[in-house]
């Protein structure tokens, strides 16, 4: 019984240290406004396509901003590479932006 309880706590103590690493979209900047005031998903999606140049994986709300994985040109545009970007779910602005190295 007690080896269970302190299995637990540890199983708690691990969720809660991996919950920063799970929850990114803290550092992304994005405002504070009623969903109503956010750009329709498909529209955000056309933008982030046709103006950006960005391939869709997945799209996501992420706390108060869109979020996107998937692949975009290098800075060389050379070569595509897998990138993970946070946008104002207002304007469609780029707010942060990853690139797997």
């Amino acid at each position: 019984m007690q080896f269970s309880r302190q299995l637990i706590a540890l199983a708690a103590t691990s969720a809660l240290l991996a919950s920063p690493v799970l929850h990114a979209h803290g550092s992304a900047k994005c405002p504070d406004v009623p969903e109503e005031q956010w750009m329709h998903v498909l529209d955000m999606q056309k933008k982030i396509v046709n103006e950006y140049g960005f391939a869709i994986k997945k799209f996501q709300k992420a706390g108060d901003c869109y979020e996107i994985y998937g692949w975009g040109k290098s800075d060389d545009g050379k070569r595509f590479e897998k990138i993970e970007v946070y946008f104002n779910p207002v304007t469609g602005e780029i707010v942060k932006k990853k690139v797997e190295d």
